[in-house]
């Protein structure tokens, strides 16, 4: 009786100890789990409050390279109105804008957004100099839409770089 009696405690202990086992397991998965989350928040946190380009610093510069657009669109709405000798003055004024534009801290992320919005302003700059001087029309129009290639990319670049904060690249 003693082999049966051995033989049934060595099974109710086996039997006993695979949920142990699997308790010792889940448990370990779980707590494995809880700090790949703390983990991934903790990063998530660092990067918006302290990494390269944060929240409030890609908000804050795309708000003044917004401005600086507005501000040069604005002068450049004025000109259609103007003879080709008067276009002077609002190119000056552009030329200034364009000057506080390459002058904008942003942060590393919106480098590349800030140069296709200065090589926009310097292509119509240069399209408007090109019609005080007279020179043709094919010209114009080739500076012109280099401009506008360059000011498509500036706002492809701010909206993905706006998506993407803080995690960006």
């Amino acid at each position: 009786m003693k082999n049966a009696d051995e033989m049934e405690n060595s099974q109710l202990s086996e039997v006993e100890q695979l949920p142990e086992r699997w308790r010792r397991f889940l448990l370990a998965a779980g707590v494995l789990t809880v700090l790949l989350i703390v983990a991934a928040v903790s990063v998530y946190t660092w990067f918006a409050l302290y990494g390269p380009c944060t929240v409030n610093s890609v908000e804050a510069a795309s708000t003044a390279l917004t401005h600086q657009l507005n501000q040069f669109n604005a002068m450049y709405q004025a000109i259609p109105a103007l003879a080709p000798i008067a276009i002077i003055g609002p190119i000056t004024q552009m030329q200034q804008i364009l000057m506080e534009t390459k002058e904008v801290a942003v942060p590393a992320c919106l480098q590349v957004a800030r140069n296709e919005l200065i090589t926009a302003m310097e292509g119509v700059i240069r399209a408007l100099l090109a019609v005080m001087e007279s020179k043709p029309e094919a010209t114009v129009m080739h500076l012109m839409e280099e401009s506008t290639t360059h000011l498509d990319n500036f706002n492809e670049e701010l909206d993905l770089i706006n998506k993407c904060t803080p995690l960006c690249p």
